[in-house]
């Protein structure tokens, strides 16, 4: 059974991201800023740029913030992040909080599919604004 839900975390696209371009990286900052700088070019942001663009930025809080990715966080997820509170984020930070806005915005695939659903398109949209805050400040 696939993952789906307004959560960052809550879809397999995410999940795989997370599992297979962030965890392995000895620095995923590199992989995350490509995600950004990605989805800041794009005229269009498709799916899976997106969920990229949001999983990164929620690594980013969760490691700034010292909370979990989700709240069942797998034991390999804890670990994980909480290396990366010795990381500087400190040149991330604006550009994850323009590349969440950029998600939630036209052109983005992922708007535009929860755009669709009109009782959770207001919980998803308000979960990525309130990521790009949290990241942004």
């Amino acid at each position: 059974m696939g993952a789906w839900g307004a959560g960052v975390l809550e879809d397999d696209t995410a999940l795989d991201f997370i599992e297979e371009q962030l965890i392995p990286q000895a620095d995923p900052r590199v992989v995350m800023r490509e995600a950004f700088e990605a989805a800041m070019s794009a005229d269009y942001v498709d799916y899976e740029m997106g969920h990229a663009v949001l999983v990164s930025a929620a690594a980013i809080r969760a490691a700034l913030f010292g909370e979990a990715l989700e709240e069942d966080e797998q034991e390999e997820w804890t670990e994980w992040r909480n290396g990366l509170s010795s990381l500087d984020f400190s040149q991330l930070k604006p550009l994850a909080a323009q590349a969440c806005l950029r998600v939630c915005a036209d052109q983005s695939e992922l708007c535009e599919l929860w755009s669709e659903n009109e009782d959770l398109f207001p919980d998803w949209k308000a979960g990525v604004t309130s990521l790009a805050t949290s990241v942004g400040s």
